[in-house]
């Protein structure tokens, strides 16, 4: 048995220890990972090989499964990372091992592509290591491990130890705008988004022309993304990668996103005199139809994304 295999034995043995939690397994690339429940807790934890050894990446929302299972892991030995508290960190960035990486990159991610209310919001986030590991310490990952509370509690130290960052946010209206722009020219919301990424990439890439790379979570096969930044900046090279907010720089740009998205939507919670849900369910459809009924189309279509299905199942 290999050192991974090993360390992913000792992980698996750790947690199948919890009480009256359900363990399930899945491959991932160049990893495993182990997702644990319980009740309506949730909690996962991916094991990651590489070229600099072992890494451990925790997700789910804060909680007691959680922190016993990071207390579980944290006492088998498995494997050797450093810590703060208990809970072991992230890789700095999946570009490590990529010819000619400098230790300088760019990475981008949105919030709101699901959310019938509320706006699109694109960010960018330009690291080097040092500046990725000083946010690891202060537990910036992928923004859907967080609770809102930890996003607004994030964004201001990412804004404040990494100072090249951009946030492009688009409000319904204007969304519902260019969304029918694009539609006009048989374009759909791909194309809504791989231009934001565009834009708030070539943001923070202006600034610092020594960066010679840009990672993306990619969400489409030809997204165009790559093509067009690396036109207007031919020394950088773009990766479109699944599963990227693995990366810090892009769980950073998540957080930025997200906590815009989230300040959006409690502007927009005032102007409509409720609480606007988030996501794309039932209960986003029923609170939009009140609003319709009761406010008018005006000031509904100032407050949802018109392409979505909910729409047409207003009366």
């Amino acid at each position: 048995m290999n050192e991974f295999e090993s360390c992913l034995q000792k992980v698996r043995v750790a947690l199948q220890g919890l009480s009256e939690a359900s363990l399930e397994e899945k491959p991932l690339p160049f990893g495993r990972q182990f997702k644990l429940a319980r009740g309506k807790d949730k909690a996962a934890l991916s094991v990651y090989s590489g070229k600099k050894g072992i890494s451990l990446v925790w997700g789910g929302q804060a909680g007691d499964l959680l922190a016993e299972a990071q207390r579980a892991v944290g006492v088998t030995g498995a494997v050797s990372v450093k810590k703060k508290g208990e809970q072991p960190l992230l890789m700095p960035t999946l570009l490590e091992d990529c010819a000619g990486f400098k230790g300088l990159w760019a990475g981008s991610d949105e919030s709101g592509k699901g959310d019938f209310f509320g706006p699109l919001v694109v960010a960018a986030v330009l690291l080097d290591l040092d500046t990725a590991k000083a946010l690891q310490e202060e537990g910036v990952r992928d923004c859907k491990s967080l609770t809102d509370k930890e996003v607004k509690r994030q964004a201001p130290l990412i804004r404040k130890l990494a100072p090249l960052h951009a946030v492009l946010a688009l409000k319904p209206e204007f969304y519902n705008l260019r969304y029918g722009q694009l539609k006009q020219k048989n374009k759909n919301l791909n194309h809504l988004l791989a231009n934001g990424h565009v834009t708030a990439l070539r943001d923070v890439l202006q600034k610092r022309p020594d960066c010679n790379y840009a990672l993306i979570d990619r969400f489409a096969v030809a997204s165009g993304i790559r093509e067009a930044l690396e036109k207007e900046f031919p020394s950088v090279i773009v990766v479109e990668q699944k599963q990227a907010e693995r990366d810090t720089a892009v769980a950073a740009a998540s957080v930025l996103a997200r906590a815009r998205f989230l300040e959006i939507m409690e502007e927009l919670s005032a102007a409509a005199g409720c609480i606007l849900p988030k996501g794309g369910g039932s209960e986003a459809t029923a609170t939009a139809q009140r609003i319709l009924t009761e406010q008018g189309d005006d000031v509904l279509n100032k407050l949802v994304k018109k392409h979505f299905a909910n729409y047409k199942r207003l009366k």
